[in-house]
């Protein structure tokens, strides 16, 4: 210390200095939280009204870097009593004065930020003018502010220390490596989306430093996430590994500190979850590197490796990687949000503005556009119900086959449209054609034993051969149907609405067995499937419209004529079916089973209930309301 302009103090208040100021000697975080906080500490022990530091370097006058209160006013003489000081201070003229505003002041050493030691760094302290307090004669004093100067020097040699301990000594590459880290920097600036920005810089990393494996968590909350992991698109993170390497991340990050596993003679880290993860992964050397952003760590990096541990050089280029990456990452990651987490910032902040002195015309705008959204919300507006419809035929006629035999021919295919008694399909004859001919041929012969019997006079013989020329005859009959009704016509013009036999050609049938099912064209109506939560709107009477799915810019009028009483599951779910007639002339390109949707006019509901309506009533669902 060069020199000194003091006053006298308490000896009580001098000891609560020296506890103070030994505390900030321990300080372990950046220079900006120490110099604002030790000149809070220095302002409070000697009850000054104002602290300065300033800052001097090679040709340039003094500079005021830092004062304390922040808002402190400015007293006339103030500036110029400052910058006296210092210069008699560095000039090292030791002088001590009683003046009606005292001053204290000394130089420290190097600046803040300086690596040579060619800056200098001065303490002025401005004492309350109303009176100076009696206790402490010069000595005294000048030894508590000597001890106020040493808590920086202290500080600033403890952080050059460790610096010099956590940095590897340069290598030949060292401009190669540097350009790389920036070039890696700007690629991650030049992404717009977080995942994928992720993804790019655990696969670089991965490359570049020969890693098995490089994943990137992240703080949601007050855990750890897995957000990304080199080279896989997609992982489950909820399997085992992902949780036990988050739990490795999240002591990391707990302990603020970059951990290897296995750990170094040097090292002093709890590695409990690093050693249980590696060790059921098989993985031979782990380490994880928080990234920090204003000191605070914000995510952590996890390297995984089978040959050797990253060496100090490796790491210290990755600490550099993960100072430049730290924040365009967090920025990527706000900007990239789904819109509701974004919405809710966006909530926020104009909260902050909306309750704030500025931006009166947009409050005022606000304001209206949210009077005339609350009028619109309870104007009433037609409130319909929505649900799935198919068309469907009054008449359906199924179509079976007439007798056992083989499928010869069809002459119709699904969708189809037939006019009465047009031919669908036939059935193959030829061996009812045998059989007819072995019939005619039975007849002849019963016929002829009848006569040779008669003429015989032998009247029992004529009667069995009469009997079974009868039954001949009967059979005749049956096999000349069975080849009449081998050609199946349509009954009545329609559509083929099921029977694809196409494929089946030659396959046997047996009677009875269903061939084919014919819908009436003209008799349609719709088959509405209502939801159980909107079954009791709907009731017989009620109007609306339906489009199919194919022409949904066609809308056609709809009555519902039928509500069935009981439910039907359908798709995992109960509704109702609900018959509605057509009021309008078919189209000639409706076809039975066509779906589409329908929207039944319920009446009219505030707008605020439509929105609403469903969340009401799960929330009644729920809670029993």
């Amino acid at each position: 210390m060069q020199g000194v302009h003091s006053i006298a103090r308490p000896a009580a208040q001098a000891r609560r200095a020296a506890t103070q100021l030994a505390e900030l000697a321990r300080f372990q975080g950046e220079q900006q939280a120490f110099w604002p906080a030790w000149l809070e500490a220095v302002g409070t022990v000697f009850d000054a009204r104002r602290v300065l530091l300033l800052e001097h370097a090679g040709e340039q006058s003094w500079q005021a870097q830092i004062q304390w209160p922040p808002g402190a006013a400015e007293m006339p003489g103030d500036a110029e009593r400052a910058f006296a000081l210092a210069a008699e201070a560095l000039a090292g003229d030791p002088v001590l004065r009683s003046e009606a505003a005292p001053v204290l002041g000394c130089t420290l050493g190097p600046g803040r930020e300086s690596q040579t030691g060619e800056g200098c760094i001065a303490l002025v302290i401005f004492l309350q003018e109303a009176g100076d307090p009696a206790g402490l004669d010069a000595p005294r004093l000048l030894a508590l502010l000597e001890l106020a100067v040493t808590v920086p020097m202290s500080y600033l040699a403890g952080r050059q220390s460790a610096q010099s301990a956590q940095s590897p000594a340069p290598r030949a590459d060292a401009g190669e490596r540097l350009f790389d880290v920036l070039r890696m920097s700007m690629q991650l600036g030049a992404e717009t989306r977080f995942l994928r920005a992720a993804f790019g810089l655990c696969n670089q990393l991965a490359v570049r430093f020969r890693c098995d494996r490089v994943c990137l968590g992240w703080f949601e909350g007050a855990y750890v996430r897995l957000v990304a992991v080199s080279h896989v698109e997609k992982f489950d993170r909820r399997a085992n590994a992902a949780r036990d390497l988050e739990t490795a991340m999240e002591e990391a990050a707990t302990q603020d500190a970059e951990i290897v596993w296995p750990a170094a003679g040097d090292q002093r880290m709890i590695v409990r979850a690093h050693e249980a993860y590696a060790r059921a992964q098989g993985v031979s050397h782990l380490a994880c590197l928080p990234l920090r952003i204003d000191g605070e760590v914000c995510a952590v990096l996890s390297f995984e490796r089978r040959e050797a541990a990253l060496d100090d050089h490796e790491r210290f280029e990755l600490r550099l990687i993960a100072d430049a990456c730290a924040r365009p990452l967090q920025t990527l990651r706000h900007t990239d949000r789904w819109f509701g987490a974004r919405a809710l910032a966006a909530l926020r902040r104009g909260r902050d503005a909306l309750l704030g002195p500025s931006y009166t015309a947009w409050k005022l705008i606000g304001l209206g556009l949210f009077a005339v959204a609350l009028v619109l919300a309870l104007l009433p507006w037609p409130y319909r119900i929505e649900a799935p419809i198919a068309l469907r035929s009054s008449d359906i006629v199924f179509v079976p086959a007439p007798f056992d035999g083989y499928l010869k021919q069809v002459h119709v295919e699904v969708g189809d449209a037939m006019p009465a008694g047009a031919p669908l399909l036939e059935l193959d004859t030829r061996e009812l054609v045998l059989e007819e001919s072995m019939a005619v041929a039975d007849e002849l012969r019963y016929a002829r034993e009848a006569e040779k019997a008669q003429a015989a006079r032998q009247l029992a013989d004529m009667q069995i051969a009469l009997a079974r020329q009868q039954q001949s005859g009967a059979k005749l009959e049956l096999i000349r149907h069975q080849i009449a009704s081998a050609r199946v016509r349509a009954p009545f013009s329609g559509v083929v609405v099921e029977g694809d036999l196409r494929k089946n050609l030659g396959a046997p049938v047996r009677k009875g067995d269903l061939l084919l099912k014919l819908a009436h064209s003209a008799n349609l109506y719709l088959e509405l499937e209502v939801d159980q939560v909107d079954i009791h709107e709907v009731r017989p009477g009620m109007t609306g419209a339906f489009a199919f799915v194919g022409r949904p810019d066609l809308k056609y009028p709809v009555q519902v004529e039928r509500v069935d009483p009981a439910a039907t599951m359908r798709e995992g779910r109960n509704v109702y079916l609900v018959r509605a007639r057509i009021d309008s002339v078919p189209e000639a390109w409706w076809r039975p089973g066509m779906g589409g949707a329908v929207r039944l006019d319920v009446g009219d509901r505030p707008v605020i209930w439509i929105i609403t309506y469903r969340t009401v009533r799960f929330l009644r669902q729920v809670f029993w309301l």
